[in-house]
């Protein structure tokens, strides 16, 4: 049940950083005027703060995974290294959007990415000295599940539902089942 409300807990809290954070899709890519030229310099920015939340909770669950076991944190850093590659080129993209330079977006991805060494801190002094480390660290990872879930359910699946062409869907389909394969296969030969 602990689990559960930690899951729910990580859940709600990115609903509300969404909620907070996020800014109305806007009807046009042209930048017609200063006012739309500072829409998107803001909303470059409030990606970055978006980015360094989900690299936090990355290093909360790369810490507390391998505060778990060696295995858990072998497969949890696996599983975060193969979705942020294609994540990290898509924000790079939005900020070049946003008007940044592809330096200072650069820049501004490196500094994003040091959250999860924060992160990764903060599972470890979390854990404390007191106590199992397990069980200090156990709202981790479901806190952080709790966050994934929020972003294949909010951000992910609408677009899959939206597909229209069957050989897209099957490919979709695949891919979701080929992630599904590889994680599992990971969990196996590991444990």
């Amino acid at each position: 049940m602990e689990k559960g409300l930690w899951v729910l807990a990580g859940l709600l809290i990115f609903v509300f950083l969404e909620k907070a954070f996020a800014l109305p899709p806007t009807e046009s890519s042209e930048l017609d005027t200063p006012s739309d030229t500072h829409k998107y310099k803001v909303s470059g920015y409030l990606n970055l703060m978006a980015n360094s939340f989900d690299n936090f909770t990355h290093g909360l669950a790369v810490g507390g995974s391998f505060l778990v076991s060696f295995p858990h944190g072998v497969l949890t850093t696996f599983a975060i290294l193969l979705h942020e590659i294609p994540h990290e080129v898509g924000d790079f993209a939005i900020l070049l959007k946003s008007g940044f330079s592809r330096w200072e977006a650069a820049k501004a991805q490196l500094c994003t990415a040091t959250a999860g060494i924060f992160g990764a801190l903060v599972a470890i002094i979390l854990s404390g000295s007191s106590g199992t480390v397990a069980a200090r660290t156990s709202w981790i990872l479901p806190f952080t599940a709790g966050g994934f879930l929020h972003i294949a359910l909010v951000t992910v699946l609408p677009d899959l539902l939206k597909e229209e062409n069957p050989k897209e869907s099957m490919l979709q389909l695949l891919s979701l089942l080929g992630g599904i394969t590889v994680m599992a296969t990971m969990s196996f030969i590991v444990e």
